[in-house]
């Protein structure tokens, strides 16, 4: 299978703008960029804001070509309408919990490579604003 590029441009207002560092995150949000855990955290938009190491090496991209774009480029493309609804009820009524394993959620590499996964969701609220991590195992 021929490797492809699996981002696309992100409306201007989702994306991280130069004023919204990584060091402009809440530590809340920039402490998970150092854990040895596969995570990926992203605003209420969608956008990835942080990724950590073991998240790049599990999902085959780094977070330098991930943040600021939308979490759906890490989702099969057949399924990724679908992940937009579910993410946009998630931020609706935020809460703790495992992904329905019955999704049988998978990731896309841009390699079109698919890895199984399991994920667990932990909204993160500072002050006004909503992050969720995501904390992803091989399943």
């Amino acid at each position: 299978m021929a490797a492809r590029d699996v981002r696309r441009p992100v409306p201007r207002d989702a994306r991280l703008t130069p004023a919204m560092s990584l060091f402009e995150l809440p530590p809340a949000v920039t402490e998970l960029e150092h854990s040895d855990e596969a995570i990926v955290v992203i605003n209420v938009e969608g956008a990835v804001v942080l990724m950590s190491k073991p998240a790049e090496e599990l999902l085959g991209v780094s977070a330098e070509d991930m943040v600021g774009e939308f979490v759906e480029m890490l989702v099969p493309s057949n399924k990724r309408w679908g992940h937009q609804a579910y993410r946009r009820g998630y931020f609706a009524e935020p809460n703790e919990r495992e992904m329905d394993p019955g999704l049988e959620p998978e990731a896309e590499r841009p390699d079109g490579t698919l890895v199984p996964i399991a994920v667990r969701l932990v909204p993160i609220r500072v002050e006004a604003e909503l992050f969720v991590a995501a904390h992803i195992t091989t399943r």
